[in-house]
């Protein structure tokens, strides 16, 4: 068929997981970064052009090339710096570029469609409200449908996809069309003014000064440090200098740790700029992220707000990258394509030459030690915002205290006294379920996974055992399964047992349990999060999902519960995690005019990161643990990468991971190994899973020896095995 015609030579990735990539013929130029179809190994696959070379028959290769079936782009889908930054990322987190690919794809564009037909298959809707509203014609008593129309109040065009943005209900939608107090129009995108609200507070000094210093550093790269105290007012500089952006005419792109922020950063948004605002995370369809994607695209989104995921998105004119919580574990992909988004909200930002500010209470060690370095402009804000006070923060030693459900006297007490006063009480325990395990008292059987070398969760609400790492469930058993004893102990203490706990001491209370389990979709956790802002006097109990960013005014007590399991941990990154969390959790305390008190119950009132933390704070305690890992020679002073792989048979494993350190040994190269050690979930699924640790002081070295390796990793590993690579690990698990 291309006798006569010109020829052109596809260089492809197709989405697979092999470190290589394909030529294919076309009649045509296909601009690279261009999606098109081609079939691979029988099946048809969704792959991007990465060059495009007019070719004669006499410069074909020997063997045989397939032809491209359809160019799917008319204006390639990744702009020349997301191709950059893409191929960035899969050389430095050593990932099949194919893969990196289709992890930065939205799923809509992932099928053999163009755009032109995958637009018309939607319409996207906006609402207003009607000529003839009456919000008084609104019940007082229907709370979902007057927040609906306070948001379409402050926010235009208020697109059908902010519903679900910000944890409203569709059902609240048809009833205000029905009544004709809204009305509903196709939205057609246009690029226009952002409206900016004259509404905002006065800046403090400190605020003031944070501003001043983006205002020299907006029109060029620059990495920021914000470091704030919880409750300092982070979002209000945010918000000054995305205004700055904004009226140059350029997008932000803000990304925010997890699916519960995104409702309340939108809502701040929205009472601050009248502009499309974007939204991108894993709590909506297919559609609407496409919806969104489409919208950055073309420049209409002037804001982009969204998970880990966004920071692939593209945008016209970009002006800046916004980083909240820039310390947090979820920004790190843990399967896959492992990348941070983070470090590659840098990288981006530095392709670009616009500047990336990153803000949080607890800096990561990695951002702090930059920052020292002098590599990061550093501000911080110390004091919070208004006239809040930071929360006192006490030990509170439990060795030979009777405990109640893992709580002390002096806890109780406390607790009773907020109640009375009609205050809110924030308890922190990190670990859902019922108990921790259920334990023979005769023979000393417990509740283990028989896939995983863990222990099975109880779950009484459910009448289950639950293994939350792989999933499996078991009913609770009536007899012990070794011994057929009846006497079966619940083992620790869990959220529901709290949870249960804390009802029947205080029954005219309203008690939230907020974790995994208990907020199981994102409207869930808006509806317990607005009954929390309604109550007066209210326990909450909450896993890591409570404790990050949220504002809650009421909260004059937290408790952690259990300070003590980091402290033995054989993982460096232990006392980093459990700074920031204690700093975070305690920071939900007395944000307000009230003042706050953070207990935190502990076996180890002594230890030194506990007493650094209290008396001197988290810059003091992160400083001292940097000095001790430069001794050590631990990251941020070296890289490191880890190996892991599962198998079957343990002795598999080990031994395969042993014969690639002899092979790292002999071939001498530049990279020290440790290792082979089982993960600290051994077995996990029914595969052990083994490690090995390459650590270097040089960058290069260790991504040049992880390339070497991969190019022969083949000669170790058999198909049956998993085997992986994380650069970069932010744990051991």
């Amino acid at each position: 068929m291309f006798d006569d015609a010109p020829l052109y030579l596809l260089e492809v990735c197709v989405p697979v997981p092999l470190r290589k990539n394909y030529s294919y013929l076309h009649n045509g130029t296909v601009e690279v970064g261009s999606r098109v179809s081609v079939k691979f190994s029988g099946r048809m696959v969704i792959a991007i052009v990465l060059s495009c070379k007019s070719v004669t028959q006499d410069e074909l290769p020997s063997y045989k090339l397939s032809s491209v079936i359809q160019v799917l782009d008319d204006r390639p889908t990744f702009s020349d710096d997301l191709l950059t930054l893409l191929r960035w990322g899969s050389d430095y987190y050593q990932h099949p570029l194919g893969e990196v690919f289709q992890t930065a794809l939205p799923v809509g564009l992932r099928q053999a469609e163009t755009l032109q037909d995958l637009s018309s298959k939607f319409t996207q809707k906006e609402y207003r409200l009607s000529g003839s509203f009456d919000k008084a014609s609104i019940k007082s008593s229907a709370h979902a449908q007057l927040a609906l129309v306070s948001a379409i109040e402050k926010q235009t065009p208020f697109l059908h996809e902010y519903i679900k943005a910000l944890g409203l209900k569709s059902a609240s939608l048809r009833a205000l069309l029905k009544k004709g107090t809204i009305e509903e129009s196709v939205f057609e995108p246009s690029i226009e003014a952002v409206s900016i609200s004259d509404d905002k507070p006065e800046l403090n000094d400190e605020q003031a000064v944070v501003l001043s210093g983006f205002k020299a550093l907006h029109d060029k790269f620059s990495a920021i440090l914000l470091e704030g105290v919880t409750g300092s007012g982070k979002t209000e500089v945010y918000l000054r200098c995305i205004e700055e952006v904004l009226k140059a005419d350029k997008q932000v792109l803000v990304l925010v740790p997890e699916i519960g922020l995104t409702p309340q950063t939108i809502g701040r948004f929205m009472q601050r700029f009248k502009c499309p605002i974007a939204v991108l995370h894993s709590g909506l369809g297919d559609s609407e992220r496409l919806q969104a994607y489409l919208q950055a695209r073309s420049g209409i989104a002037r804001i982009i707000i969204g998970t880990r995921s966004a920071i692939f998105t593209p945008m016209l004119n970009p002006g800046l990258i916004v980083l909240d919580e820039e310390h947090d574990l979820s920004y790190k992909q843990h399967d896959g394509f492992r990348y941070h988004a983070r470090d590659l909200a840098i990288i981006r930002a530095k392709q670009l030459n616009i500047p990336v500010l990153m803000g949080t209470a607890t800096p990561s060690f990695e951002s702090l030690n930059n920052a020292i370095q002098g590599r990061y402009q550093h501000f911080e804000l110390t004091q919070r915002a208004a006239n809040a006070q930071p929360p006192t923060m006490r030990l509170v030693d439990v060795r030979g205290q009777a405990l109640t459900e893992g709580l002390s006297p002096q806890v109780q007490s406390q607790i009773a006294t907020c109640i009375e006063r009609e205050e809110q009480v924030l308890l922190f325990i990190n670990r859902r379920g019922f108990a921790h395990s259920l334990i023979c008292h005769d023979c000393g059987w417990q509740s283990e996974c028989h896939a995983c070398s863990a222990k099975m969760t109880v779950h009484l609400k459910a009448n289950h055992l639950r293994c939350h790492h792989c999933q499996a469930t078991q009913l609770i058993p009536s007899n012990c399964t070794a011994c057929s004893g009846e006497r079966l102990v619940y083992q620790g203490v869990g959220t529901q047992r709290l949870e249960s706990y804390l009802q029947e001491q205080y029954p005219s209370t309203p008690v939230f349990r907020i974790d995994r389990d208990s907020t199981k979709t994102k409207a869930a956790f808006e509806k317990a999060l607005d009954e929390i802002h309604t109550a007066k006097g209210a326990l909450l109990i909450g896993t890591q999902m409570l404790a990050k960013g949220h504002h809650l005014p009421n909260v004059t007590l937290v408790v952690v519960l259990d300070a003590d399991s980091s402290l033995g941990s054989t993982d460096y990154r232990a006392h980093e995690r459990l700074g920031q969390l204690i700093t975070q959790v305690s920071g939900r305390a007395g944000r307000e005019e009230k003042p706050g008190l953070a207990l935190i119950q502990t076996h180890y009132s002594d230890h030194p990161i506990l007493q650094t933390l209290l008396y001197d704070g988290y810059g003091a305690m992160a400083r001292e643990e940097l000095a001790e890992r430069e001794l050590l020679q631990l990251p941020p002073y070296t890289f490191q990468a880890l190996l892991r792989l599962e198998d079957k048979s343990e002795t598999v494993a080990s031994q395969t991971l042993e014969r690639i350190r002899s092979f790292c040994e002999s071939k001498q190269l530049p990279v020290f190994v440790v290792g082979p050690f089982p993960a600290p979930l051994q077995r996990r699924a029914g595969y052990f899973r083994y490690q090995l640790l390459l650590q270097s002081s040089q960058r290069g070295q260790l991504s040049g020896s992880l390339k070497y390796l991969l190019s022969v990793i083949g000669e170790f590993t058999a198909s049956n095995q998993r085997f992986s690579i994380d650069v970069d690990p932010q744990d051991m698990a």
